[in-house]
């Protein structure tokens, strides 16, 4: 542990963030910036005295989603169990948020909210989390290579050795085309926790040896549920409890509804976990009503009957009509003709 030690005494010289004057000086921290370093102290001293500047200066655990509050269910991630191991399991389905228009700068806010709060229910010895990503319902404006990168970006320079397992299903040629765009800036050892499964039967086996079995049922009626067309009030307004008592809750699976929802009071904003913004404002009586325009239906209807028709050429190009499936094939997939405006701009560097 000398290089901890060392690392620790580098530190010293940095003064304390507001309400959490640990954060670079207790040995998870520093251990996993190390890591993310490969355990050159040099090149780790850079990477977390830039973390918490970003800390000082964006104040995190102050931080909210104010694109959900002000239109409900801008973004569908939202935390809803634990794995086996203890980890915070985070979900979000496309089809689910009620716009398909995202920023790097609105994910991202979305994303630390998420994260910030997720590490206040995390056990000692937990670390990361766990995303499950249901690609029914995407598009290009809401993922794109640009827009994956911006976000990745942030998460590796100021949550680095945080993701513990990306599990993204119903996906289509034209996420992987995109993941395809993507990967290549990323470290291996992010590209290795990347499960890309499509059959039912394929994530059914990931659910069974990650989840326990209350988290993997609710995981495959969440699923079903959100394949439905059109998407039912319940599934859409994801944030409200069900109507009838007893039938199956968006919110998250039942004990993690029992412990960090049904008793949730916004006493103290530093120390309670947050659910999704949305779920706050429910509980608070607060929350907006959605309104998707007819003109916002059909231009989503468009893109994904746009972005359908690219990859059904893709595919044909590539396989003569035989169906791209799974990770396993992911490195065989065609090229996707992507508009300039989403993709990531040449003079980039890697993300580390």
């Amino acid at each position: 542990m000398e290089k901890v030690a060392e690392f620790r005494l580098r530190m010293l010289e940095v003064p304390p963030l507001q309400d959490e004057e640990d954060f670079f000086n207790n040995d998870q921290t520093l251990v996993r910036f190390l890591k993310a370093r490969e355990w050159n102290v040099d090149n780790a001293e850079v990477l977390l005295k830039s973390a918490v500047e970003h800390r000082r200066s964006t104040k995190p655990l102050h931080m909210d989603c104010h694109w959900c509050h002000e239109r409900s269910g801008h973004h569908s991630m939202r935390q809803v169990g634990f794995d086996e191991s203890g980890r915070p399991v985070i979900y979000s389905s496309f089809a689910q948020a009620s716009t398909h228009k995202n920023t790097v700068e609105d994910s991202v806010t979305h994303c630390t909210y998420l994260i910030e709060n997720a590490k206040r229910t995390m056990a000692l010895g937990v670390s990361t989390w766990v995303w499950v990503i249901d690609c029914s319902g995407m598009t290009l404006t809401a993922c794109n290579p640009k827009l994956g990168y911006g976000v990745t970006q942030v998460m590796s320079n100021f949550y680095p050795e945080r993701l513990g397992l990306v599990i993204c299903l119903n996906h289509n040629p034209l996420f992987q085309g995109v993941w395809k765009a993507i990967k290549v800036f990323l470290h291996p050892n992010t590209v290795a926790k990347m499960k890309l499964v499509r059959s039912k039967d394929k994530y059914m086996k990931l659910f069974e040896i990650y989840f326990n079995e209350e988290l993997t049922e609710w995981l495959l009626e969440e699923i079903r549920l959100n394949k439905n067309k059109p998407l039912s009030k319940t599934q859409f307004e994801f944030w409200n409890p069900p109507v009838e008592q007893g039938t199956h809750d968006p919110r998250g699976c039942p004990s993690y509804v029992t412990k960090y929802i049904d008793t949730f009071k916004l006493t103290d904003y530093l120390c309670t976990h947050l659910p999704h913004p949305n779920i706050v404002d429910s509980k608070s009586g607060i929350v907006r009503t959605i309104s998707v325009s007819s003109e916002e239906k059909r231009e989503r209807d468009r893109l994904l009957a746009d972005q359908s028709g690219l990859v059904s050429a893709a595919d044909q190009e590539l396989t003569g009509g035989i169906h791209v499936s799974d990770d396993e094939h992911e490195d065989d997939i065609a090229e996707l003709k992507i508009t300039q405006e989403f993709q990531i701009p040449g003079s980039v560097s890697k993300v580390s």
